[in-house]
């Protein structure tokens, strides 16, 4: 299971956290155990099984710590197929040795153990069950503790050198083989670490790299080519997707459409208005509106994303940062606000769960008489690839809400789409600036006859925006290549 956490996080960077990369990342681990379970059952019948479990045991062990440096090396070269062949076989490659020395293990010491036809399933059970215990201890043991704590290259290489480190010393003992390869292969790992990580300084300067549960958050400054000239941005990478740019010579962010987009709707309010900011990101939005005299609340649940936005971002103490789950909020809260923004991306993904029936019935619960609710999604709405995009229209348009959609660019691939909804029918007039409402998506353009109102029951947004997050991500591989993005480390 560290091995299959481990190997997620790896190719998070590159491809993201989708279903797409997690049924990969599951089938290939099933699949290699599989592998290693026949293999390793084959083997359980040779005389010397007990020299071949340390064997195996030191070759995982050697796998896992070459782990970080084999990802390396295959996502180099992931871009030359498409996005489903490459993140299948980019698994395959890191996952599979590994993994097939693991399964192996099993029945091969089930057969070591014991020899009678009476004991078999006894013994099979205990190590089986020792195998399960081990694997959910260190799921939790990684994923909440070892991995945000420290990265991914040192645990690879700490496990793997602890795995392989007793078998070696029992081999040695035994004098069946000099353990000098394991030796080898260890130096090499920790050398590998050390090169790697030098050589992605390359005129980038990373001010903040942490893996976790919810993504790789990567704080960067790098140079960045405009019409006709090159400035230094300081830029917030969740699973390599860019959340937020900004110049910190000048304190001033990136002149992104949906951000003024947003920032202008801000300006129609009171200054004394309250806003609620869903999804915090680098703070752009939630310094704005508080600059403009506004009371502002933003829940994010990721601590690493508070913690960036206030070191590398300047955003003022006085903005209030409540860490919590978007929808418990939702469910829990008692204040009343004049704008709800929700700004939610995980790199290319949304919540699901959020964005359902019963979560905007607690929005406009919420929402004061009047009140304007904003909520940031990819730019797709025709066809089957725009199907989530209606279903959320949809769902919105049926809990009685006033809804319009506003494309940041005319291109689909390059557009944010904003979703305007309000629980009053006029409350667009004095609150959105003209070109907002010229450009509203028109109504008859919105064929919802096959959008689905989305319910707690069946919260399919992510499945239904499957390839509306597929393309997004392949774009930005191709657009952080164009950056030199390529440069910086996928992972510590």
């Amino acid at each position: 299971m560290a091995c299959e956490l481990l190997s997620a996080k790896m190719l998070a960077p590159y491809f993201g956290s989708s279903i797409f990369v997690w049924s990969a990342v599951l089938g290939v681990t099933l699949a290699s155990l599989a592998v290693g379970y026949y293999q390793g059952g084959s083997l359980s019948m040779h005389e010397k099984r007990d020299k071949i479990v340390l064997t195996v045991l030191i070759a995982g062990g050697v796998f896992l710590m070459f782990l970080p440096f084999t990802a390396q090396f295959v996502l180099g070269f992931s871009h030359l197929f498409s996005f489903r062949q490459s993140v299948i076989l980019s698994a395959i490659l890191i996952i599979l040795p590994p993994v097939a020395c693991m399964g192996m293990v099993s029945p091969l010491m089930v057969a070591n153990l014991d020899h009678s036809i009476e004991s078999a399933g006894k013994r099979a059970g205990l190590v089986y069950t020792i195998s399960t215990v081990g694997g959910i201890l260190f799921t939790f043991l990684y994923g909440f503790y070892i991995i945000p704590r420290y990265g991914l290259i040192f645990p690879s290489i700490l496990t793997g050198f602890l795995l392989a480190i007793v078998p070696s010393f029992l081999i040695f003992k035994h004098g069946w083989i000099k353990p000098g390869i394991a030796g080898i292969a260890l130096l090499i790992s920790v050398l590998g670490g050390i090169y790697i990580k030098k050589s992605n300084a390359n005129g980038f300067r990373v001010l903040y790299q942490e893996e976790g549960i919810l993504g790789q958050i990567l704080v960067a400054e790098l140079p960045v080519k405009h019409n006709n000239y090159e400035q230094l941005e300081r830029t917030l990478f969740v699973n390599r997707i860019i959340q937020t740019s900004y110049n910190p010579q000048n304190d001033k962010f990136n002149d992104f459409a949906y951000f003024n987009s947003v920032s202008d709707v801000l300006d129609s309010l009171q200054p004394q208005s309250r806003v609620l900011i869903l999804g915090l990101g680098g703070g752009v939005l939630a310094r704005d509106a508080f600059q403009k005299g506004m009371t502002v609340d933003a829940v994010e649940i990721d601590q690493r994303i508070i913690d960036v936005s206030r070191n590398f971002f300047n955003l003022e103490p006085g903005i209030k940062v409540i860490r919590d789950d978007a929808r418990h909020y939702l469910n829990s809260c008692s204040t009343l606000y004049d704008l709800i923004l929700f700004d939610l991306f995980k790199g290319e993904e949304t919540p699901a769960h959020v964005f359902t029936a019963e979560s905007i019935e607690q929005t406009m619960r919420i929402l004061k008489p009047g009140g304007i609710v904003l909520i940031n999604a990819n730019g797709y709405y025709r066809g089957e690839i725009g199907k989530g995009t209606r279903s959320l229209y949809k769902t919105m348009r049926a809990m009685g809400l006033y809804v319009e959609l506003y494309p940041t660019d005319s291109i689909e691939e390059r557009s944010n789409m904003i979703y305007v909804a309000s629980n009053a029918f006029d409350a667009f007039e004095d609150k959105l600036p003209n070109y907002m409402q010229n450009q509203f998506i028109p109504h008859d353009s919105l064929h919802v006859e096959d959008a689905i109102v989305l319910t707690d029951r069946r919260p399919i947004l992510d499945h239904l925006n499957q390839e509306a997050t597929l393309k997004w991500r392949v774009a930005y591989q191709a657009y952080n290549r164009s950056l030199s993005t390529s440069k910086l480390p996928l992972f510590n």
